[in-house]
């Protein structure tokens, strides 16, 4: 969302051919894909269907409440194909059941953003802002409305505001970016706006950074004087050193030979005993060239370079040298969404990839492992239909060489199998009495041993081990002992099981 905002205003302030080449190279058709657009949580399939993982969910997993989607917000805000805007909110937390709502009072959405608290701000195609009430942490959809004071806006950008007086409690900001290059400032919650001296003909906001159309980075303090806290007023300055700046990213900045500077801060020590350590004045990093994107990921400096490449340099360290070590991670990626503590990657190939801390199931490849320092695939979003109907499951596919393993209830039982669960010695009973032509069949699946036995003979196929609460079976093994036909069609990121 960041990039089509910069787009526009790009396109505004410096002419259509440079937003033209910034559009291109963002495009991916991936044809091979069935993945239209995602993000470090999500992914909406091309389908309009619409998945998520982390914390509930080990892997990616479709909400079925959402269908014709084309765009994803923060909020739980999205737009469906016919452009009209909606709002989703999940029923309980491991559930994927979801409750979907129009939003009437917002049309031509280009953009939603939040700070931390409080209230959210919409941004549609024609730079009118709305504000976006809360109560108890949950948006008022009948009363948006647009802010009164502040227009032809291209992006909106939050900050905190803190205080050197310590008794006086500090608060979000937020700042404008207009069309005409300029930057404006709230005051009064959102009742009224002001014009950043000194910042014009600026082309993109980064909290509080902005970079101007001459490549000069600027700065306004985020902890105030009280005099400058009493009148409102302060002045931004020139960020010394950094010159001919394309794209800044926090304390990171690409110039235009593609050089990558560096002024942020490096962090030793854990839990109570962490430091952190500020660089200062920005430094060039002169191993590595060619930057295309960089990112700070918990103790990590992550770049992709023009060839496509992803590398990774510490920041785990007191003193940050002008020569870090960067250690290749990635090939043929084309997209990196970056969360706080990992990044997802979009390889040419269409396919996702995670790396960085696995906390919360944060990477989407079904395992508990805390960390990967070494990309993981992202589990592919993989829809299951049994006679044509669509199977909901509580957490979604996974395939681990070439095998689809299946949450334990999610489809079995609609088979006419009756499943049974010994939590101490942690086996699965799965059986089915003879029925017809169909003979009787006793599935056993030891998890502690990973041992399968059908009718008493042992198999090959082993199951796949408990993941965030779910203990997952192996499909086409235990579908098809029960009678059953599975069709996997790669291509579509579908499995149709059918059943006489």
């Amino acid at each position: 969302m960041k990039k089509s905002i910069l787009s526009l205003a790009l396109a505004t302030l410096l002419g259509s051919g440079l937003s033209s080449v910034a559009a291109a190279e963002t495009q991916e058709t991936y044809e091979n894909s069935t993945i239209k657009d995602y993000d470090p949580y999500s992914i909406v399939k091309k389908d309009g269907t619409y998945w998520v993982w982390g914390r509930d969910h080990a892997v990616p997993t479709q909400l079925p409440a959402l269908t014709e989607v084309e765009q994803m917000y923060p909020g739980g805000f999205f737009t469906k194909k016919d452009h009209t805007v909606w709002m989703w909110e999940k029923e309980s937390y491991f559930s994927v059941k979801a409750k979907v709502y129009p939003v009437t009072r917002l049309s031509n959405l280009i953009g939603v953003f939040a700070n931390y608290h409080g209230d959210m701000l919409a941004l549609d195609s024609n730079g009118t802002v709305y504000r976006i009430p809360k109560e108890d942490n949950k948006p008022q959809l009948d009363q948006i409305a647009p802010l009164i004071g502040i227009e032809n806006v291209v992006d909106i950008n939050p900050y905190y505001e803190n205080y050197e007086n310590i008794e006086k409690r500090g608060e979000w900001r937020w700042t404008f970016l207009k069309s005409d290059g300029t930057v404006w400032k709230d005051s009064n919650s959102l009742t009224s706006f002001d014009p950043i001296q000194s910042l014009e003909h600026v082309v993109s906001l980064d909290y509080n950074l902005a970079l101007k159309s001459d490549g000069t980075v600027w700065t306004w303090p985020t902890i105030l004087t009280d005099e400058e806290s009493s009148t409102g007023q302060w002045i931004p300055t020139q960020v010394m050193g950094l010159e001919n700046i394309s794209k800044i990213n926090g304390r990171l900045a690409i110039d235009s030979e593609s050089r990558l500077w560096f002024w942020g801060s490096t962090i030793t020590g854990f839990s109570d005993g962490t430091m952190t350590h500020e660089v200062g004045a920005p430094m060039l990093l002169t191993s590595i060239n060619n930057v295309k994107e960089a990112y700070l990921v918990e103790r990590s400096l992550i770049v992709r370079t023009k060839d496509d490449k992803v590398y990774e340099a510490s920041i785990e360290r007191e003193r940050m040298p002008t020569d870090p070590e960067f250690k290749h991670i990635a090939s043929d990626v084309s997209e990196i969404k970056a969360g706080n503590r990992f990044i997802i990657m979009r390889k040419k190939n269409g396919t996702l990839w995670g790396w960085g801390v696995n906390k919360n199931h944060d990477l989407g490849y079904g395992d508990n492992e805390f960390m990967h320092s070494v990309p993981v695939p992202v589990q592919k979003p993989i829809s299951i239909s049994l006679n044509g109907e669509q199977v909901v499951m509580n957490n979604g596919v996974v395939v681990r060489n070439e095998q689809v393993f299946v949450p334990l209830r999610s489809i079995f039982e609609k088979l006419g199998a009756t499943i049974k669960w010994d939590n101490t010695d942690k086996i699965v009973t799965i059986t089915r009495e003879a029925e017809g032509d169909k003979p009787a069949i006793t599935i056993l699946v030891n998890y502690r041993e990973g041992m399968t036995e059908i009718n008493g003979i042992k198999s090959v196929n082993n199951p796949f081990n408990n993941v965030g609460g779910t203990s997952y079976l192996p499909l086409r093994l235990i579908s098809e002992s029960l009678g059953a036909k599975v069709h996997w069609i790669q291509k579509e990121d579908k499995i149709s099981i059918t059943m006489n």
